[in-house]
C-alpha cells in the first residue's frame, strides 16, 4: 500500500503528464492553425516572386535581373532561425544586408502575422512538409460547375475577396478623361490580375460615348473625403532637383523596379501597373497617399508599406510625373463640370451591369480610418 507522499506524487506526476500533453496538442493545433494564416499571407504577398510552393520561381522573379529570390524549401533555408526569418520579413533585405528586392513588411503585418508567416515557411521544406488548402484562381472557377458563378454575378456588394478594386473613391482617384477613355475600352492595368494569380481584367461592356460619359460623372461623385490636394501645395514636378532625388529614391531605395515597369516591354517586374502613364490617369494626390500608406487606401494591397516621409513621397512623385511628357499637361486640365441627369443615368448603368458583383462601392475616408 502507497503511502500518502508517495501517492502525491504519483498523482502530481501523473497530472504534469496529462498538462504536457494537452500542452503540446494545443501548440500543435495552434502551430497548424498559424501556418493555414501564414499559407494565405503568402500566396497573396509573396509568391508573385518565391513561387507557390516557395521554391523562388514565381512569375516576377525572371524580372529581378541577376537576383533571384530565395529558395524556401531547401535545407539551407532550413537553418535559419525563427528570428532570424521574422528579421528578414519585417525589415526586407537591406535590413540584414541582402537583396533590397526583397521588401521589408512590417509596415503591412502584425507581429502575429509574421509569426504565421514563418510557421508557414517552416513547413515548405521535405522535411516539415504539411498539406495545406490549395488556393483557387480565377480562371479555375468554372471547373466546379455553376455555384462559383456567383464570384462575379452574386447580387451583392458585401464580398469576401474582391476580384476588382473599390470603385467608391474614382472621384477622387482617376482623371475624368482617362476613366472615359478605360471605361470604353478596358485594358489590364495590372499584368497578374487586381488580386495576384488572379488574372482578373474587366469585361468589354461596349459603352457608347453618352454611356461612358454618364458613368464617369457618376463615379466622380464617389470621393474619399481624407484624400486632399493640399498635401501637393507648393510642390513643383518640374524641378530637376527633386526629379533626381525621386529617382534615386525609386531605384536604390525601395527598389520599386521589382514590381513595376517603367516603360511598356522595359525592365522591371510585372506586379503592379506600368508606370509610364500612371500620372496621366491618376490624380498625384492620391497616388501621394497612396505611396504613404497603400493598406489605408485598399486594405489587402500587396504593396509594401515602406513608411515613406512627405518629402520622400513628394520626390518619387515628380519622378513619376516626369516618365511622361504629356503628364504635366494632364495634370493641368479642369474637371469638367458634371450634369445631375448624366450622373443619375451612371447610377442606373452601375446597378443594371451588377457592377457590386466584382467591385466594392464604399466610399470611406482612408485617413479617418487609417489613424483609428
Amino acid at each position: 500500500m502507497l503511502g500518502s507522499n508517495e501517492t502525491a506524487s504519483k498523482l502530481t506526476f501523473f497530472l504534469l503528464v496529462v498538462y504536457l500533453s494537452l500542452f503540446a496538442a494545443a501548440s500543435s493545433a495552434r502551430a497548424e492553425a498559424d501556418a493555414r494564416e501564414g499559407k494565405h499571407l503568402f500566396r497573396h504577398y509573396c509568391a508573385v516572386c518565391h513561387g507557390d510552393s516557395g521554391k523562388g520561381n514565381g512569375i516576377n522573379a525572371d524580372q529581378l535581373g541577376d537576383v533571384h529570390p530565395t529558395d524556401l524549401t531547401t535545407s539551407e533555408f532550413d537553418k535559419y532561425s525563427d528570428e532570424e526569418i521574422f528579421e528578414v520579413i519585417e525589415g526586407g533585405g537591406a535590413a540584414v544586408d541582402i537583396s533590397y528586392y526583397m521588401p521589408p513588411w512590417g509596415g503591412v503585418f502584425s507581429e502575429d502575422q509574421m509569426d504565421s508567416l514563418v510557421a508557414y515557411l517552416r513547413t515548405l521544406s521535405e522535411e516539415n512538409g504539411m498539406p495545406l488548402p490549395e488556393t483557387v484562381r480565377l480562371p479555375d472557377l468554372g471547373v466546379e460547375g455553376d455555384a462559383r458563378c456567383l464570384v462575379c454575378h452574386a447580387r451583392t456588394t458585401d464580398l469576401l475577396r474582391p476580384i476588382a478594386p473599390n470603385i467608391g473613391h474614382e472621384g477622387s482617384k482617376w482623371r475624368p478623361e482617362a476613366l472615359l477613355k478605360f471605361l470604353r475600352q478596358p485594358e489590364k492595368l495590372r499584368p497578374n490580375g487586381f488580386s495576384p494569380f488572379s488574372k482578373a481584367k474587366m469585361p468589354q461592356f461596349f459603352f457608347s460615348e453618352a454611356e461612358g460619359a454618364a458613368l464617369v460623372d457618376y463615379l466622380m461623385t464617389l470621393k474619399d473625403k481624407g484624400v486632399s490636394s493640399s498635401v501637393l501645395k507648393g510642390w513643383d514636378p518640374s524641378d530637376p532637383e527633386e526629379i533626381e532625388k525621386g529617382q534615386i529614391i525609386f531605384e536604390e531605395d525601395y527598389a520599386c523596379d521589382g514590381c513595376h515597369k517603367r516603360e511598356p516591354g522595359g525592365e522591371g517586374g510585372i506586379v503592379g501597373p506600368e508606370l509610364s502613364d500612371a500620372m496621366m490617369r491618376i490624380r498625384p494626390e492620391w497616388v501621394f497617399y497612396w505611396l504613404k500608406n497603400p493598406q489605408a487606401m485598399r486594405p489587402d494591397s500587396p504593396m509594401p508599406n515602406f513608411k515613406m516621409s512627405d518629402e520622400q513621397t513628394r520626390s518619387i512623385l515628380a519622378y513619376l510625373m516626369n516618365l511622361n511628357e504629356s503628364a504635366p499637361q494632364a495634370m493641368a486640365v479642369s474637371d469638367r463640370p458634371m450634369d445631375a441627369e448624366r450622373i443619375d443615368k451612371g447610377k442606373r448603368i452601375v446597378e443594371s451591369k451588377n457592377c457590386g458583383g466584382c467591385h466594392k462601392i464604399d466610399s470611406y475616408n482612408s485617413q479617418l480610418r487609417n489613424s483609428q
